[in-house]
């Protein structure tokens, strides 16, 4: 037993001194201005950190830096100018307010990477396209030109790849064999950003905010990939222009989007990194102004002529609960069973665009909400009162048009349903309505003529047949009369005839 406690106060003690061991380098190596003027040298720009907060047992509760900022490219001597001054306000490109690593210690010893947390909050990047088109990320992607040494070893590196590549048959793809340790990371990513791009050219802004990009709950182990062989991605985050736009498909317009996906990384039968997903995608809330395809819906003469003003088709359209399944592949979108529900109607679409040369074919469907049935009414009525002319005029009532006029635009339910077909490039859409087939208020009227004029015959034969009846019934009244005063007369004229002779033969 004293041997066995030994062995164990041994090996907490070893840990114990490694911990610390692993703390005092970090103390060391991880300081404010060390960090702060490798940052310098790597990027060529100005860099102020406000607090690094390490310690002995950093090993165990982590590193977090705290309230960073990245000026936009310097030369050396301006780096040397503003060496010990703040990034001004007005030169940010990009400010973190903190950054955390928790990498947990003591797993490592059992072969098992655990990290709790490797986070940016709240970082803030401000990107910009001048206007001969450079960007101030540009310095960041150039590389400096290769010395020959560099170059003679690039080609011999290349050389080797393609007697690998020539001498096998196919290359041999990623298992949950090649990690050599199991993996569980509590989240990754960054939380409460944003992003600002403004292009010069166009004097346009865009803005990125409240980005969450977090990787989370990873849970990877080679040796029970059945049980252990999942992750977790969320993206959430909103869009909008800042002022309007000058040029493209829409005016101006603030989305939110959220993401939620699930995913298996590694099959379990052949272990290949072959991942399974279910994703969600939706668009909680959002905006659009100047929607080009609304706009040319507007425009459909056969809808106007029939119905008027598209008054349910507004400047800016508002949702809430937005969601599509979206797919995509060489600069082609596919977008499958996307709903958009907004106080003047619900949406349902589906189709694709290429984003390289925008042309777009989409089906779009719309239910309209009840309060524009009157309005629509009245709109056919207006338009009707125009083509019921003349001698027509006389003949049918504008209700009776509107009745019949109603009819082919309602579904079963009685809302008025509206189907287009959109093609085209996205800034200059063509678009034409494909349901209902609406015939015109002319024909309709004229149909309608039609119909009364053969209720006006056939109450017009009726009102005959009946006046032929009465005439009949009349003749017949008058032939009884006439015979029942023939009759009274001849029965008079019988009994005076008897009075004469009882008084000449004196009866």
């Amino acid at each position: 037993m004293k041997r066995t406690l030994k062995i164990i106060g041994g090996i907490l003690g070893f840990i114990i001194v490694l911990i610390v061991a692993v703390g005092i380098v970090i103390v060391l190596v991880v300081d404010k201005g060390f960090i702060e003027e490798q940052m310098r040298s790597a990027l060529n720009r100005h860099v102020t950190i406000e607090e690094i907060d390490v310690g002995l047992l950093s090993a165990v509760s982590g590193i977090e830096v705290r309230n960073v900022k990245v000026s936009n490219f310097k030369t050396a001597s301006q780096l040397e100018a503003l060496k010990d001054k703040p990034v001004s306000g007005r030169d940010v490109f990009v400010s973190l307010k903190s950054f955390t690593f928790k990498l947990q210690f003591l797993p490592i010893l059992r072969k098992r990477f655990v990290l709790n947390e490797l986070v940016l909050y709240e970082p803030v990047i401000n990107v910009v396209k001048s206007k001969k088109g450079t960007l101030n990320v540009d310095d960041l992607l150039k590389t400096e030109p290769m010395t020959e040494a560099e170059k003679k070893e690039l080609k011999k590196k290349q050389q080797e790849e393609q007697k690998k590549k020539a001498g096998a048959t196919e290359s041999r793809p990623l298992t949950a064999d090649d990690i050599p340790v199991a993996v569980s990371i509590g989240k990754i990513g960054l939380e409460k950003g944003r992003l600002g791009y403004l292009d010069q050219t166009y004097n346009q802004k865009f803005a990125v905010y409240d980005l969450d990009a977090l990787v989370y709950d990873i849970d990877i182990d080679p040796s029970s990939l059945k049980e252990n062989n999942s992750l977790s991605l969320d993206l959430d985050f909103g869009i909008k222009t800042v002022g309007q736009i000058t040029s493209g498909s829409v005016k101006s317009f603030d989305i939110g989007f959220s993401t939620k996906s699930t995913v298996k990384p590694f099959d379990v039968k052949t272990r290949k990194l072959d991942p399974e997903a279910a994703i969600k995608v939706g668009m909680p809330y959002g905006s659009l102004t100047g929607l080009q395809i609304f706009e040319k819906m507007k425009e459909i003469e056969a809808l106007t002529r029939y119905i008027g003003k598209v008054s349910f088709l507004k400047d800016t359209v508002a949702w809430k609960d937005a969601f599509v399944e979206a797919w995509y592949k060489a600069g082609t979108v596919k977008l499958k069973d996307g709903i958009m529900k907004t106080g003047d109607f619900d949406l349902a679409y589906t189709g694709k665009t290429n984003v390289f040369n925008k042309n777009t074919e989409a089906t779009i469907n719309m239910i309209l909400a009840d309060k524009y049935n009157e309005q629509i009414r009245s709109g056919i009525e207006k338009n009707v009162k125009r083509v019921i002319k003349g001698k027509l005029s006389k003949i049918v009532k504008p209700s009776m048009v509107v009745k019949e006029a109603m009819k082919p635009l309602v579904n079963k339910d009685g809302k008025v349903y509206l189907g287009y077909a959109v093609t085209g490039k996205l800034n200059d859409p063509k678009t034409r309505l494909v349901h209902p087939r609406l015939p015109s208020l002319e024909s309709i009227a004229r149909k309608s003529a039609g119909s009364a004029g053969d209720v006006l015959k056939a109450r017009a034969e009726e009102e005959a047949n009946k006046a032929v009846d009465a005439a009949k019934q009349k003749a017949a009244d008058e032939a009884r009369k006439a015979e029942k005063k023939v009759e009274e007369a001849a029965k008079k004229e019988t009994t005076n005839q008897v009075k004469s002779l009882k008084k000449k033969f004196k009866f």
